[in-house]
């Protein structure tokens, strides 16, 4: 009888609640029976959206690193190198809107008219580097190198949104390769161009406060021409002759190196580097090798450190030679046995 009551009072005040709004019949419901479907079949686990995989992902990246991530510190240069790749949230003032939140650059803020905006660079000294051909493989390492050295960079060729979210505050980016002109406006004294030649020679002439053009052109086996662009990937479209000529014939207007690499493999650097140039004498041997893109970079940025005389060109092959990786190098004494035509 008192189980009775009890089962008769359990109804009473579930009624009297469902009628006042507080819950439900379905709320009521014991707990297997919600787990069933309307033909009493059991009911499947509901599929995990987007937002609840997305949730996951947020609650694991805030855990420990795992072996990825460490994986990631080595080959970018540690954790504070991860930072200019945009991945940490400490880049820039607390409060602004960085990509991944919606915003277009770095920093979202107005866009002042083009042309006002090269007349405040126009007053600032000059002291960055305009890489052109920033979208490729070399282009990137060859950023990533000016950015270890701490020297201002201009990226040709990639839009500011992919150049904030790769390298964070530290790149100007101009996307259209056809703006030159204007991306040397930007604080730049020196070029190093590794992807097509374009409008830069001739902007470089124009512009005529470029003090260094670099030139990375290839000295892979299989030649340049059309055929090594459709067939040898970017080693071939670099060793087209007519990029060196246009550089040569800007000399001028500013001492040109036009730097040879042997086939660049992807790989990390650290092996010996060995010069060659033909036809003076010297070991030409670099173009039947190979050399790591790592190395491949940081010799490209090394040509900054040594220029030729006003008006020469200065041209040589290189790639890894013999013995172990860490040995320190002797760059001086490399570029000091080269000779400028």
């Amino acid at each position: 009888a008192l189980q009775q009551v009890r089962a008769m009072s359990v109804v009473a005040f579930t009624s009297a609640a469902t009628r006042a709004g507080l819950t439900s019949p379905r709320g009521a419901t014991p707990t297997r029976a919600r787990s069933l479907d309307r033909r009493g079949h059991r009911a499947k686990p509901p599929i995990p959206t987007s937002r609840d995989r997305g949730r996951r992902r947020s609650v694991v990246a805030e855990g420990k690193k795992g072996l990825f991530d460490e994986m990631l510190d080595v080959m970018e240069g540690g954790p504070k190198l991860r930072k200019w790749y945009g991945q940490d949230s400490s880049v820039g003032a607390p409060g602004e809107e960085r990509v991944g939140d919606g915003g277009v650059s770095a920093v979202a803020e107005p866009t002042p008219d083009e042309e006002e905006e090269l007349r405040e660079w126009d007053k600032k000294p000059r002291r960055g580097t305009l890489v052109a051909g920033a979208e490729t493989a070399l282009g990137e390492a060859i950023i990533m190198q000016l950015i270890v050295a701490k020297q201002p960079v201009v990226a040709l060729g990639i839009s500011p949104d992919t150049a904030a979210s790769r390298y964070g505050p530290y790149v100007v980016a101009v996307e259209d390769p056809a703006s030159a002109a204007n991306a040397l406006r930007r604080g730049c004294r020196a070029v190093i161009c590794c992807g097509d030649s374009g409008v830069v020679p001739a902007a470089v002439v124009a512009d005529g406060k470029v003090k260094h053009a670099v030139l990375v052109s290839s000295a892979a086996n299989g030649g340049g021409g059309l055929l090594g662009g459709i067939f040898g990937g970017d080693d071939g479209r670099r060793a087209d002759p007519a990029r060196e000529d246009a550089f040569r014939a800007i000399a001028g207007a500013a001492p040109v190196t036009i730097a040879r690499p042997a086939r660049i493999r992807a790989g990390m650097g650290g092996k010996p580097i060995v010069f060659g140039q033909k036809g003076k004498g010297k070991s030409a041997g670099a173009g039947g090798g190979d050399v790591s893109l790592e190395d491949a970079a940081e010799v490209c940025v090394r040509c900054l450190g040594a220029p030729p005389k006003p008006g020469e060109v200065l041209e040589f092959d290189f790639a890894n030679g013999p013995g172990a990786a860490g040995a320190k190098r002797d760059w001086k004494g490399l570029f000091g046995s080269l000779d400028a035509n």
